[in-house]
């Protein structure tokens, strides 16, 4: 009687600290990604801004973004003004629009998730793409079948009415004019695309 009785009571505490536990994860991945919608959000408002005041969405990218004084004071870029007429490829490894033209990417203020922003070449519908990119977001990282499937539902497909590509991954410009997103990855290797409609 006495072992039925305490292996009750290690089987209720292990289930307490279990679930407590997730619980605690449950709420921090629910935070991110609410902070990722609100990404979601202000990187399209971007776009509608650059559109609306004349720019072309063929040549989207977070350097003409910057260059036209659309970003963030924050977010501003540290490229000298003649560079802003510079359309020369990076290996797109640096962050916060340093990079040229199509290979520049946003990191947002106190986030440490990736952008990228690049024209959709792909058809003939005015549209551009986005590759989100979470490896650095460990929360994100930790359940990355979840973080990518509810931001690309959710997020893209719903709220912009976009199309959701999980295994977008990697920048391609190996052929001049025709940047692109490969989708060389897998559903939860911390990378996906979206393509927004416009």
């Amino acid at each position: 009687m006495p072992y039925l009785v305490s292996s009750i009571i290690a089987v209720v505490s292990a289930m307490i600290i279990m679930l407590t536990r997730y619980e605690a994860d449950d709420s921090s991945i629910t935070a991110e990604l609410d902070r990722m919608k609100s990404m979601f959000i202000t990187v399209d408002g971007f776009v509608n801004t650059y559109i609306e005041s004349g720019g072309d969405l063929s040549k989207v990218n977070f350097q003409a973004l910057s260059c036209n004084g659309i970003l963030l004071g924050n977010m501003k870029d540290t490229l000298a003004t003649t560079d802003c007429t510079t359309t020369n490829t990076t290996d797109g490894t640096t962050d916060n629009v340093k990079g040229f033209a199509f290979a520049s990417k946003l990191t947002f203020p106190g986030s440490t998730v990736r952008w990228q922003l690049i024209p959709n070449k792909d058809e003939k519908t005015s549209s551009y793409k986005v590759l989100v990119d979470n490896t650095a977001n460990s929360t994100l990282l930790s359940k990355g079948a979840f973080a990518e499937s509810f931001s690309g539902r959710e997020y893209c497909e719903k709220m912009l009415f976009g199309t959701f590509q999980t295994k977008g991954k990697s920048y391609d410009d190996s052929t001049s004019g025709s940047e692109d997103f490969k989708e060389d990855g897998t559903n939860k290797d911390g990378f996906f695309v979206c393509i927004v409609y416009k």
